[in-house]
């Protein structure tokens, strides 16, 4: 698998008129050479493909990384150790990702290399691979989801007032371990009553109330492949916000029908928001409907109205629209989607 992929990025490469490429992000390299951990750089170029890491990895690397892969470990440092691959591989454009080289970094690697050599930025050309899924990476997150959704059942009977927003997030995060996650996909968010008016709150020892909406946005991790899942909960009856919930469920339900090969992403998010437009709510739904997840959990594509990407067949994302009303509540349905031959399927 490693191997089809490298040879999409060589095929890149040479399209490009580009001699090498050096990947820093860890995902790229996990996805291009099936190495589990971080601090380690490959250079991809047509002569060889070289794992770049120190004394901390030697043996995780040699257990770990695909054959085709010449493995070496740094000595004095990274930047000299570019330098003579560079000048015994002979190359003369060397592509980086921006997004995950630091500008101190890139100064140290211009300066290690001959003046002549030309240094690129790259498209993201690796992120792009990742966005379509393969059969076993599927495989993977449709695990992760199921994890998750046994996990949430689960905690369900313990979501009532008088226990604590932290109280279910430690608990929640036992039961992703116990059902088969190697560890939490980010920072599980649980977020009642006023709390949950921010889409990204920080979990508290605040407890929970009679009559409060509870969030709950979690995710599971296989073998490196990320879930991401968001669920509202109610600790009694609240008729304004049962009111919400059912606008939210709508506006996910108009975007989901709309998702199949070569519908362009941007339709998708308006979809949604037209659905809260109509009920004058849009003002409480301000970010992405969605982003990619695979073995980042948020990755490409993403899903928002300035992007006008067509849908591929095999791309996994979310479709998240919510309402946030400040000193209030909020509500947020997060579901996972895989883009099949003629529509899509909730994963």
């Amino acid at each position: 698998m490693t191997n089809h992929r490298v040879n999409k990025l060589k095929a890149y490469l040479k399209k490009s008129n580009i001699e090498a490429m050096l990947i820093a992000c860890p995902a790229n390299v996990r996805y291009l050479s099936g190495f589990t951990s971080a601090e380690s750089w490959l250079l991809i170029s047509p002569k060889q493909n070289v794992f770049i890491s120190d004394f901390r990895y030697k043996l995780q690397a040699q257990q770990e990384i695909d054959s085709s892969y010449q493995i070496e470990m740094v000595t004095t440092s990274v930047y000299a150790l570019l330098a003579e691959l560079s000048k015994k591989l002979k190359i003369s454009s060397l592509c980086f990702e921006p997004d995950h080289i630091t500008y101190n970094q890139y100064c140290r690697i211009k300066a290690a290399l001959p003046p002549e050599t030309q240094i690129i930025s790259s498209q993201n050309f690796v992120e792009q691979l990742r966005m379509l899924k393969s059969p076993e990476e599927i495989a993977l997150i449709r695990k992760a989801v199921k994890i998750v959704k046994k996990s949430l059942n689960q905690l369900k009977p313990l979501i009532k007032s008088g226990i604590s927003e932290r109280a279910l997030k430690t608990k929640l995060e036992l039961l992703l371990l116990a059902n088969g996650s190697t560890q939490p996909a980010f920072d599980t968010i649980v977020a009642s009553g006023p709390n949950a008016a921010m889409p990204h709150a920080v979990t508290t020892d605040r407890k929970i109330k009679n009559n409060e909406p509870i969030i709950i946005d979690v995710g599971a991790t296989v073998e490196g492949y990320k879930s991401d899942l968001t669920r509202t909960f109610f600790s009694g009856k609240i008729s304004e916000y049962i009111e919400y919930y059912k606008l939210v469920a709508t506006a996910q339900d108009r975007a989901i029908k709309l998702i199949r090969p070569q519908v362009k992403i941007e339709k998708i998010d308006a979809a949604a928001r037209q659905v809260l437009k109509a009920a004058d709510l849009d003002k409480y739904f301000g970010h992405s409907l969605g982003h990619g997840v695979g073995l980042e959990v948020h990755e490409a594509p993403n899903i928002s109205g300035k992007n006008s990407m067509r849908l591929k067949r095999s791309m996994v994302f979310t479709v998240e629209p919510g309402i946030y009303i400040p000193g209030s509540g909020g509500i947020r349905i997060e579901d996972m989607v895989l883009v099949t031959d003629k529509g899509c399927e909730i994963l």
